[in-house]
């Protein structure tokens, strides 16, 4: 029996090792455990964000929900809460959902709430993934759940410098969902509308006052001044084709060359600094139809992308585009045609 215990420190050094290791063999796989539900949060909640976000964008209908061709864009189905439909609301959860499973979550997996005209929540709930080390302690599945909800701050009513001194005829009051992005627009020859007769007015506005050097320089660069919805402005008439081409051209000059971005859809490949990316006052040339200096009051913004194979001194051509022009636009209320960026609240 003293033999046995004759040296026991060599012994008992001997199990602290072997608990020491057991002890850190056990930690590290239950840390591999939790990094992977961390892993998997993670990618729910990077799920739930880009889903919440894409659906904001189709709220208050400032996106069209059809291609060039008026066909539907393909949806995925089967989330609960969405909703059939054409409506706003009905659209946000059509595209949330398509967006939650085109980036690896089941249909199953995804619940969409709060469709409202502005606001749309989606959670996304996992609840069975597996342990891998964790099941020697008899654990065998876990859960994770994310959620996000996105606000559409909705259309622009103010622009704060760099606006295209041209108006866009809509008759008042012009209807919400009028600026269709994607849509294709022509300003006509001359730049008079086809719906109006302006004669001598081309659609131009004096929006940093009269001549044409002036209206020149706010073709090229925008106008210097800020506008919003209900501010008056006033018509340009006797507008020359020399300034008006001048001005394109310098416009047009300065344009990246880009795959044609009107191809159909939402444009989505423009540089946001790019010169022929324009926003235009949406008034009512109607009861001014005549020669002569008139004001009428914008009704709204439009955001255009002119189209430098087809824009000159006496044609403008492009398509309409719902998104945001650097820092230019603010606001929330007052317009149907770009609308600020969707944003996250929680």
């Amino acid at each position: 029996m003293k033999r046995i215990f004759d040296k026991p420190a060599g012994q008992v050094m001997v199990l602290y090792t072997a608990a020491l290791a057991f002890a850190l063999v056990g930690a590290v796989a239950l840390g591999t455990d939790v990094t992977l539900m961390y892993v998997n949060w993670q990618h729910d909640q990077k799920v739930a964000d880009a889903a919440a976000l894409a659906g904001a964008n189709y709220l208050g209908g400032g996106i069209a929900y059809t291609d060039s061709t008026g066909t539907a864009y393909p949806t995925q189905t089967g989330c609960t809460g969405e909703t059939s439909g054409s409506t706003s609301a009905a659209v946000a959860t059509q595209v949330a959902c398509t967006y939650a499973v085109n980036n690896g979550l089941p249909a199953g997996d995804i619940t969409i709430s709060e469709p409202t005209s502005s606001k749309i929540k989606v959670v996304a709930a996992e609840g069975t993934l597996p342990y891998f080390f964790g099941k020697a302690l008899g654990m065998s599945t876990y859960s994770v759940s994310a959620s996000a909800t996105a606000n559409s701050p909705g259309p622009v009513n103010t622009v704060n410098q760099g606006l295209l001194p041209l108006g866009l005829q809509c008759a008042t009051p012009c209807p919400d969902g009028s600026l269709v992005a994607g849509q294709p627009v022509s300003f006509g020859n001359k730049f008079v509308s086809s719906s109006i007769n302006l004669p001598g007015n081309w659609d131009w506005l004096a929006l940093d006052g009269n001549g044409g050097k002036v209206l020149q320089d706010s073709i090229a660069n925008g106008a210097t001044k800020s506008y919003s919805v209900g501010d008056t402005v006033s018509t340009k008439p006797g507008g020359t084709n020399g300034p008006v081409s001048k001005g394109i051209s310098d416009r047009e000059s300065r344009c990246p060359s880009i795959p044609d971005p009107c191809s159909g859809g939402n444009p989505s490949s423009i540089p946001p600094n790019d010169p022929c990316l324009v926003v235009v006052p949406v008034v009512d040339f109607g009861a001014a139809a005549k020669a002569g200096k008139t004001s009428m009051p914008i009704e709204k913004f439009a955001e255009v992308y002119l189209d430098p194979n087809t824009t000159d001194g006496s044609h403008i051509n492009g398509c309409f585009v719902t998104s945001i022009v650097g820092n230019t636009l603010t606001g929330s209320t007052g317009s149907a045609g770009p609308t600020a960026p969707p944003v996250l609240v929680n």
